[in-house]
């Protein structure tokens, strides 16, 4: 009976998964070709390919077919997850450390090679940034925007704003130079020197950097690489300090690609409600998920206006697109007015190449090719790290982002290890970066935004054999 032709096609393919001979990554074959090798029905074999998908061991992709996951699950082969981080929850002023404008100026935040292979553009983009830059007369080229940024870029935003859920307007956006600078507006408008600002631990470095050029005092909080920040831990903080602002990346956050849950958002948010402090949320790599549908944000649950959503294109997009957004509730009027003081205005012509871009469909029809690839790369990545890495590593298992957090052996420095790796022509990003603490020296971040092409594999095999070698040292 079908029933049984099904099971014993989902189970021979699953020996054959197991035992390696389908290699995790591998496609199986179509559904019309494994109908002619079995002599089965076309339902059959999608039945058994369904039974194989739910027990999470393949996965189907639009137009392209099923793919071996890695295994996952499996007792002999399963990466631990990083335990939740327990700084020292105390008020602190920082000093930040020289390796992150070593990082910066290599360009190699998010690549393991620090010389990074050609990267391809979307010519699309470029197309749109053209006309728009052509449309510009002399005359319009002497005058700068206005401080709120282009009409037709901001409704466009606002569209896209609201796939996080929430009822954004144009006149809810401020256009920014990029998400570092929405972050430093939004900072600037909640606090002041001296004001104590709530962070998750590990956070990202360039926050930090921010805080300390700015002059708040950071107070880190415990955060898992599943959920991200704990509401409860948050919650004691407020009994004990005057917090002002919370720095809180929701969504695939770096280092860690957590994702926060709704409820933990809307626990967050109560206590902001309650305590009086503004919510500065960084959405940037939410676009990034490996799901049907985005994470919501923390700024979609808010009737108060006290959280300011920053993002920008930079993760998703381009680099070069110095260009992001800020929707900043009941500050929008001070925020212009921060933005006409440090940048005076945006670019005409980038504002509108992007807004023609995004009405084009051109952000959507990038944005699902991206999702595919970056999957596809963090799959990938795991299985380089069962493969070549110390068994005793742990790693976090993000659902969307460019990145993962390795834990390694106690005894293992990946300061030191950064600079051994430099030597060697390779980028790794250390965890002391990513605490005002200087917390997480044997934690490791490394990145999946880029294809796993032969040079970039025998780089992490060069860097996984420097680590055992430490490890053993």
């Amino acid at each position: 009976m079908p029933k049984f032709l099904y099971h014993q096609l989902a189970e021979q393919l699953r020996a054959n998964i197991k035992s390696g001979q389908l290699a995790p990554l591998s496609q199986l074959p179509s559904v019309r070709i494994a109908c002619r090798d079995t002599k089965l029905s076309k339902s059959t074999v999608l039945a058994a390919y369904a039974q194989l998908e739910a027990q999470g061991l393949i996965e189907s992709r639009p137009r392209s077919g099923y793919y071996v996951r890695p295994l996952v699950g499996d007792a002999d082969t399963e990466l631990k997850r990083p335990a939740t981080s327990s700084p020292s929850v105390s008020p602190r002023l920082i000093s930040r450390s020289q390796v992150i404008i070593d990082i910066m100026r290599r360009g190699a935040a998010f690549d393991l090679l620090i010389d990074n292979e050609a990267v391809t553009h979307n010519e699309q983009l470029r197309r749109c940034l053209s006309s728009a830059l052509r449309r510009q007369n002399s005359q319009q080229q002497l005058y700068y925007d206005q401080p709120q940024g282009d009409q037709s870029l901001r409704v466009q935003l606002a569209q896209h704003i609201n796939l996080g859920g929430g009822q954004c307007s144009a006149e809810d956006v401020v256009i920014s130079s990029g998400c570092q600078h929405s972050l430093l507006l939004a900072l600037m408008a909640t606090t002041a020197p001296g004001d104590l600002v709530a962070i998750e631990s590990p956070s990202f470095y360039g926050a930090l950097e921010l805080l300390e050029v700015l002059g708040r005092q950071v107070l880190e909080i415990p955060s898992s690489a599943i959920t991200g920040i704990s509401p409860q831990a948050l919650a004691q903080a407020c009994v004990q300090w005057d917090i002002k602002a919370l720095l809180v990346s929701p969504s695939f956050a770096t280092p860690t690609g957590a994702c926060m849950p709704d409820t933990h958002k809307l626990q967050i948010l109560q206590l902001a409600q309650a305590n009086q402090f503004a919510i500065i949320e960084d959405d940037i790599y939410a676009q990034l998920h490996f799901s049907l549908q985005r994470p919501r944000t923390i700024y979609s649950f808010d009737d108060s206006g006290c959280v300011l959503l920053c993002s920008s294109l930079s993760k998703s997009l381009s680099r070069d697109l110095r260009l992001g957004w800020i929707a900043a509730g009941s500050y929008t009027e001070k925020i212009m007015r921060l933005k006409i003081a440090t940048s005076m205005a945006t670019g005409i012509s980038l504002q509108q190449g992007v807004s023609l871009f995004i009405a084009q469909g051109g952000l959507d029809k990038h944005l699902k090719q991206r999702r595919l690839q970056l999957r596809l790369q963090h799959d990938q990545l795991q299985s380089l790290i069962r493969q070549y890495l110390p068994q005793a590593v742990s790693a976090s298992q993000p659902t969307g982002g460019l990145v993962l957090w390795l834990e390694l052996d106690q005894n293992l420095n990946t300061l030191k290890l950064y600079h051994q790796a430099r030597a060697l022509g390779l980028a790794i990003t250390p965890g002391g970066i990513f605490s005002a603490q200087e917390r997480y020296q044997n934690f490791l971040r490394i990145s999946f935004a880029h294809p796993w092409t032969e040079r970039r594999i025998q780089a992490f095999m060069h860097l996984a054999k420097l680590i055992k070698e430490s490890s053993q040292g």
